[in-house]
């Protein structure tokens, strides 16, 4: 199965490599902007983002709109968070450590409830965060297998005199390989929800969300013939082999639009039932891209090292349709104490490219054979010590990965807690804690050996610590 490729000229996750200054879209960036994100809100993320059967504060016109209908206090409020992601790579024997980490405005909003005389109205507008693509990964070893260059665009190659006219290198193993890799951005919701109580006790909801959003995608890639072994000739000229310096680039500008519908009804001591379904999500992905390349040359004849560089860029857009997500929720109070669950199902087979060229198209097949449908598992618990307005929460979630095949530790774990606060019935202050884990690996080009294996690969193991911290004031 495809996973996180790197290769030559990449697009948010990867680029072919064709031979001409060819760019184009792999499965893996519908999945980018399919995925969804821990949380908005504080309170949500404590409790293992098991929301759905709760949603009673601004959040819920991201977990289930039908909540806000439980709403009877007009509420402000406002949010921020902080990504920090820890890579542990491994490359030929050898590991290294990246860290990355992004500070960002969580969610902002405001919830009002109309005057009725029976039922309610409560309609919300505000902003949240839905996920962030901050990453990092370092990477560095020997690799006798194979090298990047006889599957670079052969314009590039040619320019940086590694092939001949005929595409043709000697530079096929025995080098160092090495890179960084860093992405950021992230998807952000504009959304405007309402609730009504449709019978007593019984809510409907429903937020549209208008999204926007960026990515960006920067990687340092090296080749070294560090023991010496090629050289070349070209033109009369011979030449040794020194170094290959890729830099890649990426700034996209994403804007789309999505919709939830939800339904949540509240029975004995505060406990609830809550179902929710996210619409497809329909992006338009708008790119600039561009591949810097130096290569070095040692020329015996001269007494000198000799350079090249060459540089290849362009722009790209398309769509991308996200599945269906059904997902349903139940909480129960006993006395101070409340449970919390939710069970929520993706089919991964659904997601689209739209509005493309036939080669983009076409990998609409590859989905329907690399992906599969899963079930998020998540699970909370929140006990208030009513006489000094005080909350403590944990959870846990449980993320299948969405490729076939993949194994259980390539699934999304997280671990989380909480505390929150009340003031004066007025004003709370929650702060939530995941920290996630999981495995993964990345293929750096698309060469196998005859078992079918990348021959260059690199591992990871993967650590996140998200944090959240909401105020919000009721009046």
């Amino acid at each position: 199965m495809k996973k996180n490729f790197i290769l030559l000229l990449v697009t948010p996750i990867i680029v072919a490599l064709t031979p001409s200054i060819g760019y184009s879209q792999y499965s893996e960036d519908a999945l980018r902007l399919s995925m969804p994100g821990v949380s908005v809100g504080a309170r949500a993320l404590g409790l293992g983002m098991a929301y759905t059967g709760i949603a009673n504060d601004f959040s819920a016109v991201y977990w289930n709109p039908a909540g806000l209908g439980q709403m009877r206090l007009n509420e402000i409020s406002f949010g921020l968070s902080h990504l920090s992601t820890t890579d542990m790579s491994g490359f030929y024997g050898n590991q290294q450590s990246f860290t990355n980490s992004a500070t960002n405005v969580n969610s902002f909003g405001m919830v009002y409830p109309f005057p009725t005389t029976r039922g309610s109205l409560v309609i919300a507008i505000g902003y949240g965060r839905q996920a962030d693509f901050t990453t990092g990964l370092s990477f560095k070893g020997f690799n006798p297998k194979s090298s990047i260059i006889p599957f670079l665009n052969q314009t590039l190659a040619y320019e940086l005199y590694l092939v001949d006219q005929q595409g043709n290198t000697p530079l096929v193993d025995s080098l160092e390989q090495s890179g960084k890799v860093i992405e950021g951005g992230g998807i952000n919701h504009w959304t405007v929800g309402g609730a009504v109580e449709a019978a007593k006790q019984l809510y409907l909801g429903v937020a549209l969300n208008f999204i926007s959003g960026s990515y960006t995608y920067n990687r340092n890639y090296s080749e070294a013939d560090i023991y010496n072994k090629y050289s070349l000739s070209r033109f009369d000229t011979a030449y040794a082999f020194n170094t290959l310096d890729l830099i890649n680039t990426i700034d996209g500008d994403i804007s789309g639009f999505t919709a939830k519908i939800g339904l949540l009804y509240k029975f004995r001591n505060n406990s609830r039932v809550g179902f929710s379904v996210k619409l497809p999500s329909y992006y338009t992905i708008k790119e600039t891209f561009a591949t810097d390349g130096t290569s070095s040359f040692d020329i015996p004849d001269r007494n000198g090292v000799s350079s090249y560089h060459f540089i290849q860029d362009g722009r790209n857009e398309y769509d991308v349709a996200s599945p269906f997500v059904f997902a349903g929720g139940l909480s129960i109070a006993i006395q101070d104490l409340m449970l919390s669950g939710d069970l929520e199902f993706t089919d991964w087979t659904q997601m689209e490219f739209r509005n493309a060229d036939q080669q983009l198209l076409n990998l609409n097949t590859q989905i329907k054979e690399l992906f599969q449908p899963t079930v998020n598992v998540r699970v909370g618990a929140e006990y208030e010590f009513n006489t000094i307005g005080l909350r403590l929460r944990g959870g846990f979630a449980f993320l299948p990965s969405p490729y076939n095949g993949d194994p259980a530790s390539f699934a999304q774990k997280y671990i989380t807690g909480g505390v929150g606060f009340i003031i004066e019935n007025s004003i709370g202050i929650d702060v939530g804690y995941a920290r996630g884990f999981r495995d993964s690996y990345r293929v750096n080009y698309n060469d196998f050996d005859v078992n079918g294996q990348p021959t260059s690969k690199t591992t990871e193991s993967i650590k996140t610590n998200n944090v959240i911290a909401t105020i919000s004031y009721r009046f």
